[in-house]
């Protein structure tokens, strides 16, 4: 393709969360002068840490992992220095916890079959039912049901892209009941997957974004799902992109809020930014989220094709609580448990070898449209109450301090009907191009979809055509 035209005026990228550091990474690569901005006075987007300087830890906004299959985040930060980063699982091993059976039931979800027959030479079961044995001894589910699990599982692996789409105007949840899965399947085995992965459950998600999840995870490649677990804070990964950038001479404006994109001749000719700056500009990547991107538009372009499909967003929130416990209250590195007021625990002492007593974990609650709006403490008893349920070392075991942070609109809102509103890269604003987990990268709001989108968008400025995502 023949790239477009540009002049010696710098390329902005507004937002530096995963998706606009991509971009800036790429166009700054690519020869561009960019100049970065963000709002807040540190980069990371939702994916960030910090210090707390009662406890002297470095804590993550909310525990995040990654997997196998999410090539485009670990190809980048391989790229950026940091890839040691994550430990990846060498086969994958999720423990579920039911709280509410006798003697506090736990099963193990796991590849290790499969894994074990590959490191003896010998043939294994291709994906997904390397999963079978794990399956099988799945205590959780009735037999019935864990029976009927390929009733699912096998038209998902068989779907090809377009008869997934379609689906989109449907939930998931109704997708699995027309194929014989129950209620209770659905809460103990779906959700376990959807919810963490698309951050709401099998009832509020597009049959297609949540198929796309078990098709890419766990039915290509027995690896795939394997978890990588951050053994650092995650906000390393985007203080190292930003160390890259500035060895590239990128300009980043931090502590600064982009007020306004002036146009001239169909193009973003200025960007407006803090109290009365100005810059000119040669091009503009928009890495925000899709109501501020929508509402950064000019006010005349926002209700033309796509930048109107930006306020048709909604958001899903993310309750993370980080504890200290006086002791040792789990010998997993993370746990996910049957409670909506636990749902997954991870280890943070062990994750990241921290000495103990004290005992750090952190327990992630996605989805938790019921939760955010809660005061803190309620929010610390009713997770505490669930973790002495689920955890038997909490026995006897004291609770020292607790911190939660909310994440209101921590990511869209893959609802039936919505992959319509991810919109691509480009836009009629033809130097003007769009990043985000939200767009139009198949993905769910992750890391792996931020940075698909953030490549995605400087291509598109780069190369002048259409973009892979």
């Amino acid at each position: 393709m023949v790239s477009e035209q540009h002049s010696d005026a710098p390329t902005a990228v507004i937002g530096a969360g995963l998706a606009g550091l991509a971009a800036a990474l790429d166009l700054a690569e690519a020869g561009r002068e960019v100049v970065l901005f963000e709002r807040r006075p540190y980069p990371g987007g939702k994916a960030y840490s910090f210090s707390d300087p009662r406890h002297e830890v470095v804590l993550d906004n909310g525990q995040h992992i990654t997997m196998r299959c999410c090539t485009a985040f670990q190809d980048w930060i391989e790229r950026i220095g940091c890839a040691d980063i994550v430990r990846y699982q060498s086969d994958l091993e999720v423990a579920v916890i039911d709280p509410e059976a006798r003697g506090r039931r736990v099963s193990v979800l796991s590849g290790a079959a499969a894994g074990g027959l590959r490191r003896l030479g010998l043939s294994r079961l291709p994906a997904p039912f390397h999963l079978a044995p794990s399956l099988i001894g799945y205590e959780h589910l009735s037999i019935g049901e864990k029976a009927r699990l390929g009733l699912a599982l096998q038209p998902i692996r068989r779907m090809g892209e377009a008869e997934r789409l379609a689906l989109d105007s449907q939930s998931f949840a109704e997708w699995l009941r027309a194929h014989h899965q129950s209620e209770r399947a659905i809460e103990r085995f779906w959700d376990l997957i959807v919810l963490p992965t698309c951050n709401d459950r099998s009832a509020e998600v597009s049959a297609a974004q949540a198929i796309f999840v078990f098709q890419r995870g766990f039915s290509r490649d027995v690896d795939d799902a394997n978890i990588g677990l951050f053994r650092r804070g995650l906000g390393e990964v985007a203080e190292t992109a930003m160390r890259r950038l500035c060895e590239r001479g990128v300009r980043v404006e931090s502590h600064t809020t982009v007020r306004g994109i002036e146009m001239r001749d169909s193009r973003a000719a200025a960007v407006r930014y803090g109290r009365e700056e100005r810059i000119e500009v040669g091009a503009v990547v928009s890495a925000l989220p899709p109501q501020a991107a929508h509402d950064l538009i000019p006010a005349d372009w926002r209700s033309r094709e796509p930048f109107w499909r930006l306020a048709q967003h909604e958001v899903s929130p993310i309750v993370n609580v980080h504890m200290q416990w006086d002791r040792s209250v789990m010998s997993r590195e993370f746990v996910a448990v049957l409670d909506a007021d636990a749902q997954f625990v991870f280890n943070r002492s062990q994750i990241h070898g921290w000495a103990t007593p004290p005992h750090w974990i952190s327990v992630s609650l996605s989805g938790a449209h019921d939760l955010v709006d809660l005061p803190q403490p309620e929010i610390v008893e009713r997770v505490e109450r669930a973790l002495r349920r689920s955890l038997p070392r909490t026995d006897g075991a004291t609770l020292l301090a607790a911190r939660v942070v909310k994440e209101e609109s921590a990511t869209f809102r893959p609802k039936p009907g919505m992959h319509a509103h991810r919109v691509g890269p480009r836009t009629p604003i033809t130097n003007l191009a769009l990043a985000g987990a939200w767009t139009a990268t198949d993905w769910p709001a992750t890391m792996e979809s931020a940075v698909r989108s953030g490549h995605a968008a400087a291509q598109a400025l780069i190369n002048g055509g259409e973009s892979e995502s």
